[in-house]
């Protein structure tokens, strides 16, 4: 069997549109359709001829926010990223890179506006069978749906709406107060480049006298270039994992599942993973 070319880094003659990249039926498309029907004027007017850099057009932050919460994301940070490194996201923004900042501040200083495109989406979207305030409301809320008529919302809908948007709200000064004026992804100067890190898993090889193996260098990069609570997460399946090691006497275990045991297979003449709970039955 041939193997495909790894094309990662590879220039093309022609620039692709990112539109091109999007499906017809994406759900993005419903997000723009309704945000161009926001009438904006009144809130972009106050920038015209206004001292220092131009601001980021209002529309097209209010699309990031309402595709995010779409898709169930309330941080600031993550929507900026997003823009940065998701395909749906570089295309709301037109390409453009807003800081969590401004998207942090758009959010806060126009509430109403963004609740108001919220509910048109949520109206719009029912009636089209597309979409719900179940889209936007990720965290377990159950709304009953008003089956009578899909043009209104309930007193107890416009509540959640205005909850979704205190939530990102919250999210934000949360984050704030967790990474300072950072992003919270940044990598460390000293391992900013792929030589960097390279160099630092050899490092570690070094200082142990043996080459590690493919896993253990996989988790050691995912750590490095991971954030807090990516870092976190890693750090607590290898703790389960030495507990597991410990309590079993095996020599090694799975982090992805510490709780598996490795068992000898006589027919396949090799190791293979069950689970205690199997081993129990």
């Amino acid at each position: 069997m041939a193997l495909r070319e790894d094309k990662m880094g590879q220039c093309q003659l022609l620039p692709t549109s990112i539109r091109d990249l999007i499906p017809d039926d994406h759900i993005v498309n419903l997000c723009t359709a309704v945000v161009n029907t926001i009438d904006l004027k009144e809130i972009e007017e106050r920038y015209v001829g206004t001292p220092g850099n131009p601001a980021y057009p209002r529309r097209m932050l209010l699309r990031l926010l309402v595709q995010a919460a779409i898709d169930g994301v309330f941080s600031s940070r993550k929507i900026a990223r997003l823009a940065h490194e998701n395909i749906i996201y570089m295309y709301l923004a037109g390409n453009d890179k807003p800081d969590y900042r401004t998207i942090c501040r758009f959010r806060k200083d126009n509430r109403g506006l963004i609740g108001e495109t919220f509910k048109k989406t949520v109206t719009i979207g029912r009636s089209a069978g597309v979409l719900s305030l179940g889209h936007l409301s990720t965290d377990g809320t159950k709304i009953k749906a008003n089956a009578s008529n899909n043009y209104t919302l309930s007193e107890e809908e416009l509540k959640e709406i205005r909850n979704i948007i205190e939530k990102g709200i919250k999210i934000d000064e949360d984050e704030d107060e967790l990474y300072g004026d950072k992003r919270g992804d940044e990598l460390p100067t000293g391992l900013n480049t792929q030589e960097k890190i390279k160099k630092k898993i050899e490092e570690i090889e070094e200082s142990r006298g043996k080459r590690l193996k493919r896993a253990s260098k996989k988790i050691i990069e995912k750590h490095i270039v991971g954030n807090e609570k990516q870092k976190k997460k890693i750090e607590e399946n290898l703790n389960k994992a030495e507990e597991e090691i410990e309590k079993s006497g095996q020599k090694a275990v799975s982090l992805t599942d510490p709780e598996s045991r490795f068992m000898e297979n006589p027919q396949m003449g090799h190791l293979w993973v069950c689970q205690i709970s199997d081993l129990a039955q």
